[in-house]
């Protein structure tokens, strides 16, 4: 569909500036002519009620009636309307601090409350949308010193709406395109008079995929949400009152994501095209005169149907030609890795037709919501089980002290499937299933006591608890032979280098050192099928029991070839038959290559206190201290496939060439480059191995953080506040990535901030405000590290890992404005400045740049970077929105109201390294929405269209490395939205 005009875009945006400018020109003639004042929000940003205006935080805060107003739905909506804030489906990034990362074995840097009940899981809390919320609270800085868990970032507070004594019921329905059909209700009343009160609501969500699926299955990125919700209030005397609130939610639908990001390629190798042609990664130099066909064999052969690729050794500056590496003949080290784009039609076989139809589908520049498309197996699916509970008692001791205890319960289990491989193709196929099963558990204890007329205290005790288990499988879907069954070694060679004689472990240094990332000690080798939990098992066994099996032992023994207690063993399949070669509680999976499982337990106690001192009738002073202390236990179940390297196979006069020769992995085919052509029982990593790694590790974490605040109150409407903050983010341990450094250290923040808040205009007029400066240390970062050289010999190895960037500073400018311009007129809108730069050395490497690749440049130290000075990962340094409605009065004394929104994110990378191919460009998107009330105002009719130029927003990039053709996909925006809702209710 071709896109509005630029011209269109402007008319519309010109409109809504004049209609700004119209209401500054005549702001006396329309205050004095309205009358109207901004009603005062009633937040609990310090655990207590009070006015959004007297509260010196920086916080924006919505009611119930102005999340409808907005037409505020999810997490997309909702940033738009809150400064220097990013919210993705699972986390939330506030003024650069959150979470750039989704790992095991960490907190997140946004804490989210639900009724005072604390969540690290976003999605809990926002899935089932924001119907029959009272309020949404967005705070931006660390709030450690009123909250009972670590909230480095800020915090994202959902309080819903209590059940009251009057009968009342409300009820929703959402219809629009793709398919949307969203419905709503919820009743209200008493069941005890003036004692017991109920509130029940449910929500049911569906709507089909947004981006088209070219293989098989439905389209992708769909709704299936289903919430209920039942609350009590129970107000036995006037001075005690109990509020429970129980939920379950059910979410099952057709997965838009993928593995760590999303299903929309982005580019692959560099290019805006996908890789079709070549069946395994990596490269090889060449030597553009050896041509002859004797010489195929040959490492360096140059092959003259195929192009040549340039590069510069990143080390001595010498160009370096090259080629890809050809399946059966050169070593690629990649663990069994094969191009799925290279097989679409058959092993080896994608025709031009389908080249054609996946290159479709990469998006280098700008995306339409109707071009959006993937390519999956038709697998793609997310379950998603949750109950939960939130409950609070609160006594009023007496006129001065109140006392409050609230319990948080919550339990899930979350089941994705995803394609790995970013392709339909039935002939090689990678599958991630994913099953992530938790309980979490809150306990805390509060007191506020009013000392004096001038001087209050608020206390509190905090205990957290939780559980979590996740379990990951690679699976083939297509029934790969070469996982399913046990490798077949033809060679007359059968067993090695499994025989244990005086000669083949004099040979298993050599052997190992290149194939397997960790190094393997001789001593770990036997001829059994490691599982996923044989590692562990012969962890159990005293009589097998060794030094790496002790808790922390990697943490001690950061050298990679020590830190891993491995066993090692032939390549014996996987046919469905073995159960511990499924994970627990999932699908019974074949072919698996990779399996993990983690299990981690975090016990949280935290200590607050806070007091505000009005000094005089100007100047209140707030101080406050918190201590933390985090206990974390977990451990890492590792079972993959791999290849070792067969450095033994010159001592026989053999090469991976010819060892393919002899064991079917390439055959004779005239029609194929120098006569031979790679087939379903190629090796190119080496001799198929599995192995299974076990480590167990805790730690523990205190920290002790302060806030101190000065309140000018210069008149009754204008507030001025200096403040002074301290946050803390736990460590954690770097689950599933089996790092070298398998531990990184808390987060320290420090935030000063200046912010104002004012009510012009006989309050007609509000504006909000801050300037702040964040010293920030240890920032969680994922990257890769080189740790120093196997023990066993070769080169330097990679590992993935959180580490803890050492310093970083952010600093910024934030203001929201809301005018009630006139009787019908009203106005606002929000800005963020939000500079950012890692301040000193942090050296990493680039791994996945697709310009050093490191099959040609195996030294990974030439690769290393130091990104001192780049921006910290994922923070738009610009972003700011824009408001307005238009009330008109119809005959009857109905109402109609009409209402657009503007807003713009600036661009972002998902590297550290500030790579073009890892930036997401900036977006934009345009909503307007109409909406009339009936006279006695029960009956709400609204028609709305979200991102009327239908242009994609990127929301997250990943980057693959060498074994996945540098591929880049991305999670995106929604495309255009358009729809009807209609509400009624009784007590409107």
């Amino acid at each position: 569909m071709t896109k509005l005009p630029i011209g269109g875009r402007l008319a519309l945006l010109t409109t809504v500036s004049v209609m700004g400018a119209l209401s500054v020109m005549s702001s006396s003639v329309f205050a004095e002519e309205s009358g109207r004042q901004i009603e005062e929000v009633i937040v609990t940003a310090e655990r207590r009620e009070a006015s959004i205006q007297d509260t010196s935080i920086s916080i924006t805060a919505f009611t119930g009636e102005m999340l409808d107003d907005f037409g505020i739905r999810n997490q997309e909506d909702l940033q738009n309307f809150v400064p220097a804030t990013t919210i993705q489906p699972y986390d939330a990034t506030v003024r650069g601090v959150g979470r750039n990362f989704r790992a095991l074995g960490g907190d997140p840097g946004v804490a989210t409350y639900m009724n005072g009940v604390y969540s690290e899981d976003l999605l809990t809390a926002t899935a089932a949308t924001f119907w029959d919320v009272e309020r949404v609270e967005v705070l931006r800085g660390p709030q450690g010193t009123l909250y009972g868990r670590n909230a480095v970032g800020g915090a994202i507070n959902i309080l819903y709406k209590q059940p009251s004594q009057e009968f009342d019921y409300a009820v929703k329905g959402i219809v629009g395109n793709f398919g949307t059909a969203e419905y709503y209700g919820m009743i209200n009343g008493s069941i005890i008079e003036d004692k017991l009160s109920a509130r029940v609501n449910f929500s049911v969500r569906d709507r089909d995929g947004v981006i088209e699926e070219i293989g098989d299955g439905s389209d992708l990125d769909g709704l299936g949400t289903t919430n209920v919700a039942a609350q009590f209030r129970f107000t036995p005397t006037d001075t005690l009152a109990f509020d429970v609130r129980f939920n379950k939610m059910e979410i099952d639908r057709d997965f838009g994501g993928a593995n760590g990001g999303g299903l929309v390629v982005l580019n692959e190798d560099g290019q805006g095209f996908r890789n079709t042609t070549n069946a395994v990664a990596g490269y090889r130099a060449i030597d553009t005169t050896n041509t002859d066909p004797a010489n195929f064999g040959s490492n360096s052969w140059y092959d003259t149907s195929q192009p040549i690729v340039n590069f510069i050794d990143p080390g001595t500056g010498v160009n370096v030609q090259a080629q890809h590496n050809r399946l059966g003949v050169d070593l690629a080290e990649f663990a069994g890795f094969q191009n799925a784009a290279a097989s679409l039609d058959g092993f080896g076989v994608t025709s031009p037709e389908s080249a054609a139809r996946y290159n479709d589908c990469v998006f280098s520049g700008s995306i339409s919501g109707d071009d959006v498309c993937g390519a999956t197996n038709g697998l793609n699916r997310e379950e998603f089980n949750q109950q939960g509970v939130q409950f609070a008692m609160t006594w009023d001791a007496t006129e001065n002290l109140e006392i409050k205890y609230i319990y948080g319960y919550n339990k899930l289990s979350y089941q994705r499937t995803t394609d790995d491989d970013n392709t339909a193709s039935q002939f090689i196929d990678r599958q991630f299933y994913v099953n992530h099963e938790a309980v979490y558990d809150s306990h805390e204890l509060q007191a506020f006591w009013d000392i004096s007329e001038n001087l209050s205290v608020t206390s509190g005790i905090f205990f957290y608890d939780a559980l979590i288990d996740q379990r990951g499988d690679f699976y083939s879907s297509v029934g790969e032979d070469r996982f399913i069954n046990p490798y077949q070694d033809n060679t007359g060679l059968v067993g090695f280098p499994f025989t244990v004689d005086a000669f083949v472990v004099s040979l298993l240094p050599g052997i190992i050192s290149a194939g397997n990332p960790a190094g393997v000690p001789a001593s770990t080798v036997n001829g059994v099928m490691p599982t996923l939990h044989s590692a562990r098992t012969l962890c159990e066994d005293p009589a097998t029991r060794k030094a790496q099996c002790e808790v922390n032992y990697a943490s001690k023994n950061p050298a990679p070839n020590e830190n891993n207690n491995l066993h090692l063993g032939v390549w014996g399949g996987d046919d469905g038959t073995n159960p511990d070669l499924d994970v627990a509680h999932g699908i019974n999976s074949l072919g698996s290559d990779l399996l993990y499982h983690t299990r981690s337990e975090r016990e949280a106690f935290a200590a607050y206190t806070q007091g505000v001192w009005d000094i005089n009738d100007t100047f209140t002073l707030t101080v406050g201290i918190r201590y933390a202390s985090d206990k974390f236990v977990a451990q890492e179940n590792l079972f993959r496939y791999s290849e070792i390297a067969p450095a033994f196979l010159p001592a026989f006069g053999l090469s991976i060439f010819s060892y393919n020769q002899i064991n079917g992995g390439v055959v004779p085919d005239a029609t194929a480059p120098g006569g031979w052509r790679g087939t379903e029982k190629a090796i190119n990593g080496g001799i198929p191995v599995a192995l299974s790694v076990y480590r167990a590790f805790k730690r523990k974490d205190t920290e002790t953080t302060g806030r101190i605040n000065l309140d000018w109150n210069v008149t009754d409407n204008a507030l001025l506040y200096l403040s002074a903050t301290s946050g803390y983010r736990s460590g954690g341990n770097n689950l599933v990535f089996f790092s070298a450094t398998p531990d990184y250290d808390p987060e320290e923040l420090l935030a000063y901030e200046f912010g104002y808040k004012l009510q012009l205009l006989d309050n007609s007029l509000q504006v909000n405000g801050s300037f702040y400066y964040y010293d920030y240390e240890n920032i969680h970062t994922v990257a890769t590290e080189v740790p120093p050289p196997l023990v066993v010999g070769g080169s330097p190895g990679t590992t993935t890992s959180v580490l803890a960037a050492p310093g970083a500073e952010i600093w910024g400018i934030e203001a929201e404005a809301l005018w009630l311009a006139s009787d019908r007129w009203t106005i606002g809108g929000n800005f963020s400045y939000t500079p950012s730069e890692y301040t000193e050395d942090f050296f990493i490497a680039d791994i996945a740049g697709f310009t050093t690749p490191k099959s040609l440049f195996p030294d990974a130290n030439k690769l290393v970077q130091n990104i001192k000075g780049n921006k910290i990962l994922q923070v738009p340094e610009l972003k700011y929105t824009a408001f307005a409605s238009y009330a008109m009065p119809l005959p009857g004394g109905s109402n109609l109201e009409l209402f657009g929104v503007y807003s713009w994110i600036d661009e972002v990378y998902y590297s550290p390294f500030e790579s073009e191919a890892e930036k997401a460009d900036s977006y934009d998107r345009t909503d307007i929405r109409a909406t009339w009330t009936s006279a006695a105002g029960n009956w709400i009719v609204s028609g709305f269209v979200n991102n009327i130029f239908d242009d994609i927003g990127v929301l997250q990039v990943v980057r693959e490395g060498e074994g996945e053709f540098y591929r880049h996909s991305a999670g995106t925006t929604t495309p255009r939205l358009y729809g009807l809702e209609v509400t009624y209710s009784l007590g409107q």
